[in-house]
């Protein structure tokens, strides 16, 4: 009973820890530009989150497992409490401050909340359930993530601001009072370990699972084509596909809408087992020809149904990853790992922009999706070849 309470309880808080990170990001970028009207300006704001975010899983990945994992999620919502606190205060004082803004946008971008919670489902689910609640979780998640963006345009543009920076932090606040009620089972701790102890027992796994490190590779690699495209979504829709600004809205929340279905799938199909690894290698070379296929149209009723197959596929990935994270890695060292897994992901973002800015520029928005599709197909590619032969050893599968 207890532990059904508390997965209700890290759901209820992650729904609207979501809402209240997207709907402050987009405050925050919106108060930037409307500050500086710089394009500029908004590069550095959000180069500046990530750097934040690389920083502290870093360093803050041990301190998951040497302390409770509410303790840590805690934390990390009382910082963004205080940080978006912070720039209220200055805003009802009319001390409007783009450096104010970018120290909000770099402290709030410190945090481990995410990391925590993966580490924290294992020890409120049963083993056989950890695929149904992973996806549930993914699915509530983009699904915020779908509908916090024009809500939070709609508040804005209704009561301001100032109005808005205070709802943000009471919806931090709602999100921190949850996890109070979680009861999270104690840690099976044999010994207290220095933080260095703890990071290389962390990178220990990757060498003993040989196999985490190699879909670490093939998510960081997808992810560098995200983000290399991502920043591009605009132009490409106004540019190559001649579509208006309710166009453009649809293709953004095409991919949310579609994951929102994958993961609906993935918790209700029976789980693959034995070719669990083709599945999931499947997943992104389906994914990098979505970006082929966006690179050849200039359609934009294909261009949304590609984006919605893009959405649908990816869960096949994130959910099966996820849980094979939570069922090889030891529940001690758990979140360390996480934010190494989470490291290879952000790692190459800043590579991938720099890539997808220097392409669309100088070549065009058809020839970036084009090679990234490319990239992702060949990469994810050689990667299905090498997992066929994993596929029989039932010692790192979902069982």
């Amino acid at each position: 009973m207890k532990r059904d309470y508390s997965i209700t309880l890290l759901f209820l808080s992650q729904i609207i820890s979501t809402f209240a990170s997207t709907f402050g990001t987009f405050c925050i970028s919106w108060l930037v530009y409307d500050v500086t009207g710089s394009k500029m300006a908004m590069g550095g704001l959000w180069l500046v989150s990530i750097i934040g975010q690389l920083i502290v899983q870093l360093f803050a990945g041990p301190f998951i497992d040497r302390w409770k994992r509410t303790t840590m999620m805690k934390l990390s919502e009382w910082l963004r409490v205080c940080t978006y606190l912070f720039v209220f205060i200055f805003w009802v004082l009319n001390q409007n401050s783009v450096g104010i803004l970018y120290i909000c946008s770099f402290i709030s971008s410190i945090f481990v909340y995410d990391s925590a919670a993966s580490a924290l489902i294992p020890k409120l689910v049963n083993s056989d359930h950890l695929v149904k609640i992973n996806a549930r979780i993914s699915g509530l998640v983009q699904l915020m993530r779908f509908l916090s963006l024009p809500i939070a345009g709609f508040i804005m543009g209704n009561i301001g601001s100032v109005k808005s920076l205070l709802l943000i932090i009471i919806l931090y606040s709602f999100s921190l009072s949850s996890l109070y009620f979680i009861h999270e089972p104690k840690s099976r701790v044999s010994r207290k370990q220095t933080w260095m102890q703890q990071f290389k027992a962390g990178i220990q796994i990757y060498q003993q699972y040989k196999i985490l490190l190699l879909l670490g590779l093939l998510v960081s690699v997808t992810s560098f084509g995200v983000f290399a495209t991502q920043a591009m979504y605009l132009p490409y829709v106004s540019e190559v596909l001649d579509g208006s600004s309710f166009e453009y809205s649809l293709f953004a929340a095409a991919f949310p809408f579609g994951y929102i279905i994958g993961t609906f799938i993935v918790g209700k199909l029976k789980q693959p087992k034995k070719y669990l690894y083709v599945v999931m290698s499947s997943s992104l070379f389906i994914g990098g020809c979505t970006y082929i296929g966006l690179g050849l149209t200039k359609a934009i009723i294909v261009a949304l149904l590609i984006e919605t197959i893009a959405g649908i596929v990816m869960p096949f990935w994130n959910v099966f990853s996820t849980t094979l994270y939570q069922r090889l890695v030891p529940e001690t060292i758990l979140g360390q790992v996480m934010s190494v897994r989470f490291l290879l992901t952000k790692a190459v973002v800043p590579l991938g922009i720099v890539y997808g800015t220097f392409v669309a520029t100088k070549i065009s928005l058809s020839f970036l999706f084009l090679s990234i599709g490319g990239i992702i197909c060949f990469v994810s590619g050689l990667g299905l070849c090498y997992l066929v032969m994993f596929s029989s050893k039932r010692e790192h599968l979902i069982q």
